[in-house]
């Protein structure tokens, strides 16, 4: 058998059989990188626990990742399968009003509606046959839906437009939409937006978003791996120090390509430029990143509560079974280069 048959065989079984294999919890563990932790900041400390109690949270963890664990596995089974049957809603904060665009004839153009009043087309990749090999990469992920992460950061920009004046911008790991990006270069006033992803195929979906809408800035699409910047060989890059903002959303998730972002927002974003991320905590994912982040020479604020809709959508959620804010919460992060100007409220 092919390896790209294996990788499939091994998605769908491990969704399909309830009785999953410890190796295999611990392969979509690693793999799909959904793990628990606390709520709190990480910083926090829990020196006043005991033993036992250490232990139980152990156990709890453990159990909360093999769950989470599932969920994300059974979203790319499901695409595997080219099965659309069962209800996602619970990956959504419900921010974004999304219904087809009767007006065009492609099936995969849908009208986003976001904060009421806001409205643009986006493209869609829609359903495929995906094969094993293409889900399994860590770029990939963008292509099969919109994650929670990417209507929050969205919806955040929309309330704060006036901060993105003739600013230049930067999206890293945009996904099949770019939606945050494309939402403030239809909305806001800033002099340039770049949208980026590493998978070719998103790159060229959001194309086709982009004639699809009228923008008030010059906006361009195009493929950045993160692994190709290096900012010891790329002394000289073209767009070196060149934006103030750069926006990503749920990227964190892969511990081989964390290094790769970091350092590409390093060269990329100006000395006093903002990063804007959005995540979860996903246990220890969230507070590795942010320690890489200082040893590059990075401060950061973490933000919990950062707007007042989100948070209320969030504590809805939150008496919603299968909600876990682990998971599905995603914080802000401001990024800033350290000993520069601090950056926007």
């Amino acid at each position: 058998m092919s390896t790209s048959d294996d990788r499939s065989n091994l998605i769908k079984s491990q969704y399909d059989d309830n009785n999953t294999s410890g190796s295999a919890i611990d392969l979509m563990t690693i793999t799909a990188a959904e793990r628990h932790g606390d709520c709190e900041d990480d910083r926090d400390g829990s020196s006043d626990k005991n033993r036992y109690q250490i232990d139980s949270v152990a156990r709890a963890e453990f159990e909360s990742k093999t769950i989470n664990a599932r969920r994300r596995w059974k979203l790319l089974a499901k695409a595997l399968r080219h099965d659309s049957s069962e209800d996602d809603q619970i990956l959504k904060f419900n921010l974004i009003e999304i219904d087809r665009a009767y007006d065009e004839k492609d099936e995969n153009i849908y009208v986003y509606r976001l904060a009421d009043r806001y409205r643009l087309k986006i493209r869609l990749i829609g359903e495929r046959p995906w094969t094993a090999s293409e889900l399994m990469g860590f770029n990939n992920t963008g292509n099969i839906c919109v994650w929670p992460s990417e209507e929050a950061l969205a919806h955040y920009m929309l309330s704060r437009l006036n901060l993105f004046e003739n600013a230049n911008v930067l999206e890293l790991g945009g996904g099949m939409t770019c939606l945050a990006g494309l939402v403030l270069a239809k909305y806001g006033n800033p002099a340039f937006v770049h949208v980026t992803d590493g998978n070719e195929l998103s790159v060229e979906n959001v194309r086709k978003s982009l004639i699809l809408n009228k923008f008030n800035c010059t906006i361009k699409t195009s493929v950045l791996k993160w692994e190709t910047v290096n900012s010891e060989q790329n002394l000289c890059h073209p767009d070196r120090s060149r934006y103030q903002f750069i926006l990503s959303a749920d990227c964190l998730f892969f511990d081989e390509s964390r290094s790769h972002l970091i350092d590409t927002i390093w060269l990329l974003l100006a000395d006093n430029g903002v990063a804007l991320i959005t995540a979860p905590r996903r246990g220890q994912t969230l507070t590795q990143f942010l320690d890489e982040c200082v040893a590059r020479g990075f401060d950061y604020d973490l933000l919990h509560c950062y707007n007042q809709e989100i948070w209320a959508k969030h504590l809805e959620l939150i008496k919603t079974e299968g909600y876990d804010e682990n998971i599905h919460y995603p914080l802000l992060i401001k990024m800033y280069k350290r000993d520069c100007n601090s950056g926007p409220d």
